[in-house]
C-alpha cells in the first residue's frame, strides 16, 4: 500500500474508534511479515454482535369501567408527564401496568387457571341498581400482564365464574393506585 493512502486514512472521522483501529492495523501490516498480516485483519473484521432487544408482543386489552376510574388514570398519566422528561412517553397503558405491579405486590396469592380458560362472561353484567356512566377503553398490555389479570379474576371469582369482572379488577387496581398516589385533582 502507498504511504499516501495510509496517511489520509481516517482524517475525516478521527474520532471514530473503528477507523483508528483500522489505521493501526494497516500500519502494523507494513511493519509485520505477510503471515501475521491476515491475523490482524481477521481481528478487525469480526465486529461485536449486539443482540437486539426483543420487544414483547402487546395486546389491546379492553375494559368497561366507570368514567371516574378512566379519568383518574388520565390524571395520573398527566401528573407523571409533568414530573420530568423521563416520563415524556408515559401513557395510560403505563399507568395500568403500574397498577398491575402494585396488585402483584399486595394482592392475594393467585390460583392458576386452567390453560386457555378465560374467566369472564360475554355480555354486560350489571352490578346493582345504581346507574353510573360507563366507558369502554383499551390498554396495550403484554401477555404476562393479561394472564395476571385473568388469573386474578379467576381467583377472586371463586366457585362462581363471572361473579368477578374486569370492571371489578379495574376498581381494585384503581384503589391500589389511589393508596400510592392519593386523589388527584
Amino acid at each position: 500500500m502507498k504511504d499516501r493512502v495510509l496517511t489520509n486514512f481516517g482524517k475525516k472521522k478521527e474520532s471514530s474508534s473503528q477507523s483508528l483501529k483500522l489505521q493501526n492495523v494497516f500500519q502494523k501490516m507494513q511493519v509485520q511479515p505477510a503471515e501475521t498480516q491476515t491475523e490482524a485483519v481477521e481481528e478487525i473484521v469480526t465486529p461485536s454482535v449486539k443482540k437486539p432487544k426483543t420487544k414483547e408482543k402487546s395486546f389491546n386489552f379492553s375494559f368497561v369501567s366507570e368514567a371516574e376510574n378512566i379519568n383518574y388514570i388520565r390524571r395520573l398519566e398527566f401528573e407523571k408527564r409533568r414530573q420530568g422528561s423521563e416520563f415524556s412517553y408515559f401513557t395510560s397503558s403505563d399507568v395500568v401496568k403500574e397498577g398491575i405491579a402494585l396488585l402483584r405486590k399486595k394482592g392475594p396469592k393467585l390460583k392458576n387457571r386452567p390453560a386457555g380458560m378465560i374467566p369472564t362472561r360475554r355480555g354486560r353484567v350489571s352490578n346493582g341498581t345504581e346507574l353510573k356512566e360507563k366507558v369502554t377503553t383499551s390498554f396495550s398490555l403484554i401477555e404476562d400482564e393479561v394472564d395476571y389479570i385473568y388469573d386474578y379474576i379467576y381467583t377472586k371469582s371463586g366457585d362462581i365464574l363471572g361473579s368477578f369482572t374486569k370492571e371489578s379488577f379495574m376498581n381494585d387496581m384503581i384503589k391500589e393506585l389511589k393508596n400510592k398516589y392519593g386523589e388527584l385533582e
